[in-house]
C-alpha cells in the first residue's frame, strides 16, 4: 500500500482535522437557531464600528457563515488527502477569522465577546503549533528510516 499523505503526516492529524471539519460546518449549520442573536449582534457591531444601517447585516451574517463553512471544509479535505499543508492553512485561516473578530470586538467595545474570541484564538494557536512541532517529528522520523 502507497502512502499518499504529504510528508509530517501524522494519524495524530486526524482528530485535528476533523474537530476543525465539525466546527466549521456547525458553525454554519447553528444559523438558523442563533439567527435574531446574531442579527443584534452584527447590528451592534456595525453600528459602533462603521456606522452602517440594518440594509448591511445579512450580507454579513452570510459571509461569516460561509467563510466558517469554507474553512471548516477545508480541514475535511487536508484530512481526507491527508495533506499537513491544507491542514495548517484551516487553522491559519480561523486564527485570522478570530483576530478579526476580537479587532472587531476592541472597535466595539465588546469586552466579553473579546475575551472569547480570545480564548479560541489561543486554543488555535495551539493547534497550529501542534501541527508544527508533530510535522516536523514526523519528518525527521521518515528520514532516520
Amino acid at each position: 500500500m502507497v502512502d499518499r499523505s504529504a510528508p509530517g503526516w501524522s494519524r495524530l492529524f486526524l482528530p485535528i482535522g476533523v474537530f476543525l471539519g465539525v466546527f466549521g460546518v456547525f458553525n454554519f449549520a447553528e444559523l438558523p437557531l442563533g439567527w435574531k442573536d446574531r442579527q443584534e449582534q452584527v447590528g451592534r457591531y456595525l453600528d459602533a464600528t462603521l456606522a452602517l444601517g440594518a440594509d448591511w447585516v445579512m450580507p454579513v451574517i452570510w459571509l461569516a457563515k460561509l467563510v466558517e463553512l469554507a474553512l471548516g471544509l477545508l480541514a475535511l479535505a487536508a484530512t481526507a488527502r491527508r495533506d499537513t499543508r491544507w491542514l495548517a492553512a484551516a487553522v491559519v485561516g480561523w486564527l485570522a477569522w478570530f483576530t478579526l473578530f476580537s479587532a472587531v470586538d476592541v472597535w466595539a467595545a465588546d469586552r466579553v465577546e473579546l475575551q472569547e474570541h480570545t480564548v479560541y484564538f489561543v486554543m488555535f494557536a495551539v493547534l497550529l503549533g501542534m501541527i508544527h512541532v508533530v510535522s516536523a517529528v514526523e519528518r525527521f522520523l521518515d528520514a532516520r528510516r
